[in-house]
């Protein structure tokens, strides 16, 4: 018994497992055929068809219908985004913002319209707006499936109430009779009023399980209804007002045709339904010419479908940028990332261009069908004084251009007005509106990309390079041989300077490209020889905010802070700062950063941030080994300028033979009745007069003025911060330094050193006796200063700097004396460490050393000065 129940089971299942493939492969094949019937259809309607009088047919279209297409085509797609805001009162209780509905329901129908397969387009597009709004995917399916239930009603309410009163137009489509079609009519009023009698209570459910959505009731159905009936209408109109007036059935009855069309398509799963709402369009009217007809059909496609569908591309591209985590905002930033250094250089180049469409512009004859239209919306003045203001526009854009490539914020600014000004004055001087859309685009993109320029520095903080006055001259000049040669055929005259009228083109011309010239040399000769100050003041001192970092400071030149000719770079958490100078482009900054090594590294960049901000030259001015990495890592080069001498004090000492020469020089001092001692800072101020007549009579001997920057110079202010050593003879001071104390157990040194000339040995026994007193005070190191371009290579494979130093050094012993001044620190047998200069390098490199020159000197006079003498 149980074999036979198998037997039964085995038989009753074989027909479905046969019908399986042939159901799986039935939808693909119907679809199949449904479009090579259309396809053959559509051939045979379109046989002998003239496209180019579609498209001049199409063209020819009066602007105001266009215009009321587009009207009903928004009415349309308003309501659309009625379907998914009922949809969402009937699946969810989430609050949904109103925008994230618009956005999600104009988006997915523009798209699904577009692609055709709605449920998957349109569906896929409603998941990447409302799935970000906080919907499931379930809910987000229940959305679609009430939406698309909205639009059938609406399609059937359409189709039932034209049907029902126009029979007649359905007939000519579905081949039907009247009496049949009005009966169809009726029969969809009658299905959805029982629908509506069947769910007025509300709670009715359709699906089973997971699946199961509920729909709209009592009221929500009658607004149901109303939204499919508004949004079929409309998009029916926006045909409508379009078909040619050979087209003489009323809206109901077109409404019914529009209708059937679409149903068509939908059957067809074409995108857009492309060929079957044509074939159906061209069958519901055979005696209307197919020329006007598909016009009406093709502008419809313009303003229903594809405005639509490429502006729902743009605002789904823009939604997924706005999030970070998607792949297009991924894909988006790393192809910005790699773009944006190319950015400026591309603007600069519109921009020149811009310049060189509005210069060509004013020198080339008007097209005087576009001059009588004008005519009658401008005066002539207005004309012409945008004449003139075009050609201006084109050579400012040619300089600023220069700003643009230097990422400028200024010539950005300047950039968007007068692009802006010249794309009104294109359509004002000759309603030049491929000019003005061209310049309106470069606006647009310097608008997007505003934050690719950032320098505030001036338009003329540097000269206008001789290339740069080339190419402008090149280009102001090739368009002026541009106009002669268009207006060659005319015989010159005085006169023409002064006529003024619609038709005087070579007169527009004269003057345009005089104003041209004249404002083009003015501002080339102004940006010659102008350039903005980029020297700033130093700030005032505040020793509160230079104390932390000080406080960590391993370097006692560190104290080069205090000397007030420096502005100051902090690091946010305070205790670490760059000091620094700006000459020209260069920001020069004196050694390494001072305070917490940790925050080096950071305050660099931030530092190097802050100089690309202004358009400048980072440099870094006597800076240690230990740095080295962070300066090659903000991708600067290397100079050596030299070494700096530091005495070990833990090997130092003046007994037995390696102290030989100090004793003398302590045994002479005492000989000689020289005494040191040093001066208590809070005592300095007493004795000031003494020290300034030694500096001066110090200056006087070696007949140079002041320095600065990396070196001490006169200022009470400065040597009351710090003890001073003096050497005195029967209480007259011979001698001073101010003295800069390190860390504990790290090093001390001198900055600010002076004598009387004429007595010898004074800076010996200063030195000998300041380097007992580190040690007696615990420090490890005296450091006795940089000797410059000492420790330099002249070997023949050595960098071409280290040759051209070594020859200065070799060279210029009379001007500074750089073997002495080594020989001199030599002798108390100190370690040499080098000393660098970190810049941009190549051919800024000599512009560099000469502001870090006149920096340190206070201009250029000074920079040489005579030797240095101990």
């Amino acid at each position: 018994m149980q074999s036979s129940r198998l037997k039964a089971e085995a038989t009753s299942a074989e027909p479905h497992e046969l019908l399986r493939p042939i159901m799986r492969w039935a939808a693909p094949v119907l679809v199949l055929g449904v479009i090579a019937s259309i396809t053959a259809l559509l051939a045979e309607l379109l046989s002998g068809l003239d496209f180019a009088a579609v498209t001049a047919s199409a063209a020819q279209m009066p602007l105001p219908l266009i215009g009321l297409s587009l009207l009903f085509s928004a009415i349309s797609y308003l309501a659309l985004i009625g379907y998914d805001a009922l949809a969402l009162r009937v699946i969810t209780d989430k609050r949904v913002h109103f925008t994230t509905i618009a956005m999600g329901s104009f988006t997915s129908y523009a798209i699904g319209h577009t692609l055709g397969f709605p449920l998957m387009t349109a569906g896929a597009v409603r998941w990447r707006v409302y799935g970000t709004a906080g919907l499931s995917l379930a809910e987000v399916a229940r959305l679609t499936a009430v939406a698309g239930f909205t639009l059938w009603i609406g399609m059937a309410a359409v189709v039932g109430l034209s049907a029902a009163l126009e029979p007649q137009a359905l007939a000519a489509l579905d081949q039907l009779s009247v009496r049949l079609n009005q009966g169809l009519g009726v029969a969809l009023l009658a299905a959805l009023a029982l629908w509506l009698l069947w769910n007025r209570q509300g709670g009715q459910e359709i699906g089973r399980g997971d699946v199961r959505v509920r729909l709209p009731g009592g009221k929500a159905v009658l607004l149901q209804m109303g939204l499919g009936l508004l949004d079929v209408s409309a998009a029916a109109t926006a045909l409508w007002v379009l078909l040619p007036h050979e087209v003489t059935i009323g809206f109901p009855a077109f409404a019914t045709v529009f209708a059937g069309a679409i149903l068509l398509a939908v059957v067809s799963h074409v995108p857009a339904g492309l060929g079957a709402f044509e074939a159906a369009i061209l069958l519901a009217f055979p005696n209307v010419p197919t020329a006007d007809l598909l016009s009406a059909v093709l502008v419809w496609r313009l303003t229903y479908t594809l405005i639509p569908f490429l502006l729902a591309l743009v605002l789904v591209v823009t939604h997924e940028l706005r999030y970070r985590d998607t792949k297009l905002a991924q894909a988006a930033r790393r192809l910005r990332r790699l773009m944006l250094p190319f950015v400026p250089i591309a603007l600069a180049t519109l921009t020149f261009l811009g310049g060189l469409v509005l210069l060509t512009s004013g020198a080339l004859p008007n097209d005087y069908s576009r001059i009588r239209a004008l005519r009658h919306l401008v005066p002539l003045p207005f004309a012409e004084v945008s004449h003139l203001v075009g050609s201006t526009a084109g050579v400012v854009l040619l300089i600023l251009s220069r700003g643009l490539m230097r990422r400028l914020s200024s010539a950005w600014i300047l950039a968007v007005v007068v692009i802006g000004a010249g794309a009104i004055v294109s359509l004002a001087k000759g309603f030049d509106w491929e000019e003005a859309l061209i310049l309106s685009s470069v606006l647009i993109l310097l608008l997007a990309y505003r934050g690719a320029f950032y320098r505030k520095a001036g338009i003329f903080a540097e000269p206008l390079e001789p290339r740069w006055l080339i190419a402008i001259a090149f280009v102001v000049g090739c368009t002026i041989w541009l106009g002669l040669t268009a207006f060659q055929d005319l015989d010159y005259s005085h006169d023409l300077w002064w006529q003024f009228s619609w038709h005087d083109d070579a007169s527009r011309f004269l003057r345009s490209s005089l104003v041209a010239v004249i404002v083009g040399a003015a501002l080339s000769l102004y940006a010659m020889i102008h350039r903005s100050p980029s020297t700033q003041k130093a700030e005032p001192l505040k020793l509160n905010a230079l104390a932390p970092a000080l406080a960590c400071a391993d370097r006692a030149d560190a104290q080069l802070a205090l000397l007030e000719d420096k502005r100051f770079f902090f690091h946010e958490a305070g205790d670490a700062f760059l000091m620094y100078a700006v000459r020209g482009k260069s920001w020069i900054a004196m050694g390494d950063p001072v305070g917490n090594p940790e925050r080096a590294a950071d305050l660099m960049w931030r530092f190097l941030e802050e100089i690309d901000r202004h358009d400048g030259w980072p440099v870094f001015y006597q800076v240690s080994p230990s740095h080295l990495p962070l300066y090659l890592d903000g991708g600067l080069s290397l100079v050596k300028l030299g070494e700096e001498a530091r005495v070990d004090l833990t090997t130092f000492t003046t007994e037995g033979k390696a102290g030989k020469d100090w004793r003398a020089a302590l045994n002479r001092a005492k000989r000689e009745n020289l005494e040191f001692t040093i001066i208590p800072a809070a005592e300095v101020p007493t004795h000031l007069s003494e020290l300034k007549a030694v500096s001066d009579a110090w200056l006087t001997k070696q007949g140079a003025g002041e320095k600065g920057f990396s070196i001490g110079f006169w200022s009470e202010t400065y040597l009351c911060r710090f003890d001073v050593a003096v050497v005195r003879r029967k209480g007259r001071i011979l001698a001073f330094a101010n003295i800069w104390y390190g860390q504990a157990g790290g090093e001390i040194a001198v900055d600010l050193m002076r004598h009387v000339p004429h007595i010898s040995g004074l800076m010996d026994f200063l030195f000998v006796s300041l380097m007992q007193e580190g040690m007696a005070r615990g420090y490890r190191w005296f450091n006795l200063g940089m000797a410059p371009l000492s420790g330099l290579s002249d070997h023949r494979l050595a960098p071409s700097w280290h040759k051209v130093a070594a020859f200065v050094a070799r060279n210029g012993e009379r001007f500074y004396g750089f073997k002495g001044l080594r020989a001199y620190k030599e002798k108390f047998g100190p370690v040499w460490e080098p000393r660098y200069l970190a810049c941009p390098g190549g051919w800024a490199l000599p512009q560099i050393l000469l502001d870090v020159t006149n920096l340190i000197s206070g201009g250029p006079i000074g920079t040489v000065s005579k030797e240095v003498r101990l």
